[in-house]
């Protein structure tokens, strides 16, 4: 089995090509004379908006409009950071199921070995597997686990499943239940790359750059992550 790169949680229209898009933001050095903020405030998961303490801290930063989670359930999101460096935690029941993060580093170079783009020559050759909506996937199996990366636009895709009795065929599902989502729901549009990972306990992860910057989000839950990233506004 290949070694796959660890993606770091630093952290459009599928099928169709992405086109980069974006702009610069604040280096780095700004974050010294920046004073951490710590706001909590309730949501409701059909919010159409961010809380407003948390996006007069921000600025004009696009946060997620919906926290994710079915309309009865009560979160409250808790911002630590400031414009340059932020990370809003999203809590039910006082647990953290999911976060959104923005890092800004010195360069755009520094910045994409952050994203976990996995680039498609690290499957060349593989069995391949159909995603649905004319997406390929490919295959890469060892030690009853399942890796499958697919490669669209700007983004890949990594899922990850075992290989055993009724859990054969879960890194396929989560790659179809992507394919799926994004038809009808825009990803943003990465400056250069993006990547999409869903692990083996549910967990998954979103990130994209643009710029020095780095956002990703992430969640207990694939679903979960889909739609809070796909919420930004």
């Amino acid at each position: 089995m290949k070694a796959w790169k660890k993606i770091l949680p630093a952290v459009a229209v599928l099928g169709l090509v992405l086109t980069a898009c974006g702009q610069k933001k604040s280096d780095n050095s700004d974050a010294s004379s920046s004073t951490s903020t710590t706001q909590t405030s309730k949501m409701s998961s059909s919010s159409s908006s961010s809380n407003d303490k948390i996006a007069n801290k921000l600025g004009n930063e696009k946060l997620p409009q919906s926290n994710g989670l079915d309309s009865n359930q009560s979160v409250n999101a808790k911002l630590d950071g400031n414009k340059t460096n932020f990370t809003i935690s999203y809590l039910n029941n006082g647990s953290t199921y999911a976060t959104y993060t923005k890092h800004t580093y010195e360069s755009d170079s520094a910045a994409m070995q952050q994203v976990g783009y996995q680039a498609a020559a690290n499957v060349a050759g593989l069995p391949s597997v159909n995603l649905g909506y004319n997406v390929v996937g490919h295959s890469d199996k060892g030690a009853g686990q399942e890796y499958i990366q697919a490669n669209f636009g700007n983004w890949s895709l990594l899922t990850h499943g075992s290989n055993f009795g009724k859990y054969k065929g879960a890194a396929t599902t989560k790659g179809k239940t992507v394919v799926s989502y994004i038809q009808n729901h825009n990803l943003p549009v990465p400056e250069s790359k993006g990547s999409i990972t869903a692990e083996i306990d549910g967990s998954a992860t979103i990130t994209w750059q643009m710029g020095n910057d780095v956002y990703s989000i992430k969640a207990n839950s694939l679903n979960t992550a889909l739609e809070m990233v796909t919420s930004l506004k």
